[in-house]
């Protein structure tokens, strides 16, 4: 209850810079699916035979290398875990920190809208399969760590420029923890991901041949 109680208080306190890296994002999710009807035909069509290709390996695939997805899965979102952090130790890493965010958002939004595109029904079935689960963990834990570290940022800012008087000690010790935080969550994503989406899709994917 207590940990509740601090991480909502830290939304409540930190409100504008959530409200503002969501909107990064959903910009990045709507610019990516607007991408998807923007693809040259023959691009899409080579991208629908590579998907149905996908689905009939998935389906006929006896095994999937779990641990392979996993350290891939860990080394992507651990990637944006380092760079925000590191992001946030630096003033001119906030502009890095949007724009990987952005990007992320382009990513998903593109991948979701192109798989929706490409069969309506079946397309959603997948994507609450395949890209939903996981993604749960993801979008916070992105978001929360693109928070921190515009907030950290800025509250070095305020210190050279204004010569505030922070507590940068305890604003860094908080800056950790939430990195911390977020990267948990990606590592549990990580998880998920790699042996309970397999799992999901070979339930769902004989269903889309």
């Amino acid at each position: 209850m207590a940990f509740n109680h601090l991480l909502l208080r830290y939304i409540k306190e930190n409100l504008y810079s959530f409200t503002f890296v969501v909107l990064i994002f959903i910009c990045g999710i709507i610019f990516g699916s607007i991408m998807v009807n923007r693809l040259p035909s023959q691009h899409s069509e080579g991208l629908k035979q590579e998907i149905n290709f996908y689905f009939e390996v998935l389906d006929e695939a006896t095994g999937i290398n779990k641990n392979s997805i996993l350290q891939e899965s860990l080394l992507t979102n651990g990637k944006f875990i380092l760079v925000a952090f590191l992001s946030g130790l630096t003033v001119i890493g906030i502009p890095v920190i949007i724009l990987m965010l952005f990007f992320r958002g382009v990513i998903l939004g593109f991948t979701v809208g192109f798989i929706f595109n490409h069969s309506t029904l079946k397309g959603l079935l997948f994507s609450l399969a395949a890209i939903v689960p996981h993604n749960l963990l993801i979008i916070p834990a992105l978001l929360l760590s693109s928070v921190a570290s515009i907030s950290f940022s800025w509250v070095i800012l305020l210190k050279i420029v204004k010569n505030k008087n922070f507590n940068i000690k305890s604003f860094f010790l908080n800056y950790c923890f939430l990195i911390l935080l977020s990267g948990i969550f990606m590592v549990i994503a990580g998880m998920i991901e790699a042996y309970i989406i397999p799992i999901l899709l070979k339930l769902v994917v004989p269903i889309m041949i």
